[in-house]
């Protein structure tokens, strides 16, 4: 897998569609995702010029996983589409916090996974979690269903929720807090060099992407 990250505005016009196609292909496609797309395309009012895209390619150049940064000093999903996560609480608004939104990864269905493409989702969030780093950013915010913080927390992660459940749509989601810290980044760094080589992947054409971080809102299509 090949990283590669950038603000929407200096993302080139070739990568900026093929990610809005690739996160239509996954999130609507494939979840189901009542999201506002258009022509095969999913994008929202938070794809801002400044938003920071993180993407991963195979060695083909196809995208096999995406991320979306946004600073907490600035209007964010949590804050403003899912503020009922936080329990009360005031929504974090500080530099040193950002949110991670349009979260997956995916692997390939049928037969064995690449060994470029094992553990892919761990890998993504190890790149991001470095890339918060390099930012001087502290924590990570994300919304997520009770099954991914599950994945998420049996990684070792140093994380927390922001609330307890509420139902989002048809699913229970919760708001999670990420630290960005050595105990974070060290249990994520193990999956750099896990192996075997392959892996055997069920098949099945309905098998969503892995790690599928953030859910669709049930009064406001953003996710």
């Amino acid at each position: 897998m090949h990283f590669f990250s950038a603000r929407s505005v200096e993302l080139p016009p070739a990568l900026r569609e093929s990610l809005a196609r690739y996160r239509y292909e996954v999130f609507v496609q494939r979840l189901g995702w009542a999201l506002p797309a258009r022509c095969n395309r999913e994008q929202d009012e938070f794809d801002r010029g400044d938003t920071l895209q993180v993407l991963a390619q195979d060695d083909a150049g196809s995208l096999v996983g995406c991320g979306r940064l946004l600073p907490c000093n600035a209007p964010y999903m949590l804050e403003t589409v899912f503020p009922h996560l936080l329990d009360g609480r005031a929504p974090p608004r500080c530099a040193g916090t950002w949110e991670l939104s349009r979260f997956a990864a995916t692997v390939p269905t049928g037969g064995a996974a690449p060994a470029g493409r094992l553990h892919a989702a761990e890998r993504l969030l190890l790149h991001i979690l470095r890339l918060c780093q390099a930012l001087d950013a502290r924590t990570l915010l994300a919304v997520s269903t009770l099954a991914v913080e599950r994945l998420l927390r049996r990684t070792g992660l140093d994380m927390s929720r922001l609330g307890p459940p509420r139902l989002v749509g048809h699913a229970a989601a919760v708001g999670v807090e990420i630290r960005v810290n050595t105990i974070t980044l060290s249990a994520l760094a193990r999956y750099e060099t896990a192996a075997p080589a392959t892996r055997s992947i069920p098949a099945s054409p309905h098998e969503p992407p892995r790690w599928s971080c953030c859910m669709p809102p049930s009064s406001r299509q953003h996710n």
